[in-house]
């Protein structure tokens, strides 16, 4: 169902952005509103490896643990908390599909409330990401 008047204000705004600010900008909305958000952040692309990052002001440490450490929590410890409360790292990940958490305090499993997730198994879910190859693909 389409609200009244949203054609008009649909037609109203492509006629006052060009197609090439338009368009992307329209899959944008879109993908928030349908809650897919993080899938425009999927992957994390940096050029040493994955990054990721979570907000966790208050948090005294900060790490992520996952398939590609085994659920290690001791083994990648982000850096932070920045001025506005972030905790980051980056990891020189191969091309895959990885399933992760950050842990808070060393007690506190989340996920990345900015990436998609699944379901566990144990009744919860974990963050993932999709590493590629980079520019080539990972040809």
């Amino acid at each position: 169902m389409v609200p009244a008047g949203a054609a008009s204000f649909f037609l109203q705004i492509t006629m006052t952005f060009p197609a090439n600010i338009f368009i992307p900008l329209l899959i944008a909305l879109l993908m928030t509103a349908s809650g897919c958000a993080s899938c425009l952040r999927q992957g994390h692309a940096a050029a040493d490896g994955w990054s990721c990052s979570i907000a966790a002001p208050d948090a005294r440490t900060v790490s992520v643990a996952g398939s590609f450490n085994r659920w290690d929590p001791n083994s990648h410890p982000l850096a932070g908390p920045d001025r506005s409360g972030r905790w980051a790292a980056t990891l020189p990940l191969p091309p895959g599909r990885y399933e992760y958490l950050f842990v808070i305090d060393g007690e506190a499993w989340v996920p990345d409330p900015e990436a998609p997730s699944v379901d566990n198994g144990l009744g919860g879910r974990n963050s993932i990401v999709t590493v590629t190859g980079g520019e080539d693909g990972g040809k």
